[in-house]
């Protein structure tokens, strides 16, 4: 038997329909199975008449795997996926080195099913070849599947895919740039940075698109780190919000909270022109952040404010 993850290839089925085919055709009429039959329609590239004759040789003549695999394949050729999957388990249930086989057609329709741009249909097959054998991975589909558990809100499943896509080719920005949005829907803006920043050096006349998306990961970091203590790296995350300019709607914030940081830091001077900075941007559209600001400036400078300076300003 193969190793683990070999996938057989289809012509020796097809070899044996065809073998059989050409029994049949010399075969008595009565004597004629619906194996047989079936077979010979297969050969001819009727799939819809073969399948036909084996379920009734399954309901009838009760030849076990034999007709289950032929059925299987038939529904595969005719990329009813879930009807093929249902047989292949019964088949290999019932005996295991129908397995490659199985996996091989289901791979077949797969591949079929992305170069007829139907993304769920070919998930659905290897999905289903996987159920069969664990871990099957078919590298010339890896991108494709990745984009489409992404586009379909499955970065978890997503993400794997993504990392063996670009591992065959890292230096694709495209690859790299939707690498790092997997990881940004599964909340791991650590990576995400990462692989942003490398989108930057790949590609930097288009460094502009990866700006929400840095600026959203470095302000949900900023948080994390604050609540951690990790006052420093918490400035440095803000700046990188600030400086790239995104998300627009987290700005005032941001600008509000690098001062408090820097007036915990004792950076006292640079806190009182970084609230400066929110009372001059932002005093329109947010008042009450403003006015906030300004109170604290009077606080580190006078002494004075109804909130009092923050940390060791």
């Amino acid at each position: 038997m193969p190793p683990a993850g070999t996938i057989r290839s289809l012509a020796p089925t097809a070899a044996v329909f065809a073998i059989l085919a050409a029994a049949a055709c010399g075969a008595d009429a009565g004597e004629e199975t619906a194996l047989l039959r079936g077979d010979r329609a297969f050969a001819h590239g009727d799939y819809e008449e073969a399948l036909a004759e084996y379920r009734l040789s399954m309901l009838r003549d009760n030849p076990g795997g034999e007709a289950e695999m032929r059925a299987a394949h038939a529904y595969a050729a005719l990329d009813r996926i879930d009807e093929a999957s249902s047989l292949y388990q019964r088949a290999v249930r019932g005996d295991s080195a129908y397995a490659d086989q199985a996996i091989s057609d289901l791979v077949a329709a797969a591949i079929r099913a992305q170069a007829g741009g139907d993304s769920y249909g070919m998930a659905s097959a290897i999905e289903a070849a996987q159920s069969l054998r664990r871990g099957i991975v078919v590298e010339e589909l890896a991108l494709a599947l990745a984009r489409h558990y992404s586009e379909t809100g499955q970065g978890a499943r997503a993400r794997p895919l993504y990392l063996r896509a670009l591992g065959a080719d890292p230096t694709d920005p495209e690859v790299v740039f939707e690498t790092a949005l997997a990881h940004v829907e599964i909340g791991d803006c650590e990576s995400a940075l990462l692989y942003l920043a490398t989108f930057g050096e790949l590609a930097p006349d288009r460094s502009s698109e990866a700006n929400w998306h840095i600026g959203w990961c470095s302000y949900e970091l900023f948080r994390e780190r604050r609540s951690q203590g990790h006052v420093e790296e918490a400035v440095e995350l803000l700046e990188a919000v600030i400086r790239h300019g995104e998300p627009r709607t987290h700005l005032p914030q941001a600008y509000f909270d690098r001062a408090d940081l820097l007036s915990e830091l004792g950076e006292c001077a640079a806190a009182v022109e970084a609230y400066r900075a929110v009372a001059t941007r932002f005093g329109g559209g947010h008042g009450a952040l403003a006015r906030r600001a300004l109170d604290r400036m009077d606080s580190i400078r006078f002494g004075v404010g109804t909130e009092g300076g923050a940390g060791a300003c």
